[in-house]
């Protein structure tokens, strides 16, 4: 077997995915590890995180499966300066967790429809339902937070 022959059972360095966006190349080291998936998707386990290449949606991200091409969501990237959840309840995920704060990234996936009476589009995200990250472990879940003020459809 030659140097540029890949044994089955070995894992390429990286797989080229076809998005919505075209094509993007996600690296399998740092994909992001769910054991027990994303909500209604419980069979999909690695994601990668990616820019969008659309310069009017850079504060979003792509958040791809590795295994399924048609399936990607987009996310926005928490901000802590926003205050949005009380530290309180996020010492609480992340302790139910296992993550330690210093390791913490968070995802807020976004849905994107039609405004009413066709007036463009609205986006919102899930704010009762946001993706925990340890970055460290590169393993994340969606965590239900118990404190029920936050929308499961938070305009932006």
């Amino acid at each position: 077997m030659d140097n540029e022959t890949v044994a089955e059972n070995e894992t390429p360095e990286s797989v080229i995915v076809e998005t919505r966006f075209g094509d993007i190349e996600f690296n399998w080291d740092k994909g992001i590890y769910m054991p027990v998936g994303l909500l209604g998707f419980p069979e999909h386990h690695v994601f990668g995180l990616a820019n969008i290449p659309n310069a009017s949606l850079d504060q979003f991200k792509l958040y791809q499966s590795l295994t399924d091409a048609n399936l990607s969501f987009i996310v926005a990237p928490y901000n802590e300066d926003s205050a949005v959840y009380t530290d309180k309840d996020l010492d609480l995920a992340l302790k139910s967790l296992a993550i330690a704060r210093d390791d913490m990234a968070i995802l807020l996936v976004v849905t994107i429809r039609n405004a009413p009476e066709g007036n463009g589009i609205a986006m919102s995200t899930n704010l009762r339902a946001p993706i925990l990250i340890d970055t460290t472990r590169q393993v994340a879940w969606q965590h239900i937070m118990t404190n029920d003020q936050y929308s499961v459809q938070h305009d932006l």
